[in-house]
C-alpha cells in the first residue's frame, strides 16, 4: 500500500467516523437508565393509582377536546381514575404528544404518552398509531375524531393493563 492510498483509505475512515457521530447527534434523546424505573409494574396499583395528564401537545384545538373527553369517557369505563393537572391524589403525572404525518393517500396518527412518578421518574411509555385518510396540505385533516378516540381508547388500555 502506497502512502497516497494509505492516506487516502485513513481520511476516508475519519470521514465515515464522523458522519457516524453527526447522524448519532440528531437522533432522538437518550433516557439515562437512572431516569427510568422498570417499565413493567406500576409502582402503585388498582385503585390507588391516579393519572393527572398535562396539557398535551402537538394536537390542535378541534381535536383535543375530543380526545380529553375520549380519554375521560374510557378512563371511566375502565376504572381508570383521571384527577386534573396539579391534583395532590395524583400518584402519576402523564405527558402526551401527538402528531400527524401523511400525504394525500393516507396520514398517520402518531402518539406517544410517558408516565412519570412524582418525582419526575419516568416509568412508562405508551405508543402507538392510527392511520387516517389522505390530507392535502394540513396532515391532521386526514385524522378524524374516531381515530383520536381509537388512540385514547388504546391508551387508556395500556394504563389499565399496567396498573391491574
Amino acid at each position: 500500500m502506497t502512502l497516497a492510498s494509505f492516506t487516502r483509505t485513513g481520511l476516508a475512515v475519519l470521514a465515515a467516523a464522523s458522519v457516524g457521530a453527526c447522524t448519532f447527534a440528531q437522533g432522538p434523546p437518550v433516557v439515562s437508565p437512572t431516569k427510568v424505573l422498570s417499565m413493567t409494574s406500576a409502582p402503585v396499583k388498582g385503585a390507588d393509582a391516579r393519572f393527572a395528564f398535562v396539557r398535551i401537545t402537538g394536537v390542535p384545538a378541534e381535536l383535543l377536546q375530543p380526545l380529553n373527553a375520549a380519554l375521560r369517557n374510557h378512563a371511566a369505563a375502565r376504572h381508570v381514575t383521571i384527577v386534573p393537572e396539579g391534583d395532590a391524589s395524583a400518584t402519576f403525572v402523564v405527558k402526551g404528544y401527538l402528531s400527524a404525518i401523511g400525504d394525500t393517500r393516507s396520514t398517520l396518527l402518531v402518539y406517544v404518552w410517558d408516565v412519570f412518578d412524582l418525582s419526575g421518574r419516568r416509568l412508562r411509555r405508551i405508543s402507538g398509531q392510527e392511520i387516517g385518510k389522505g390530507a392535502m396540505t394540513d396532515p391532521w385533516t386526514g385524522i378524524s375524531q374516531e381515530s383520536v378516540e381509537t388512540a385514547a381508547r388504546s391508551t387508556i388500555d395500556e394504563l389499565a393493563a399496567w396498573i391491574d
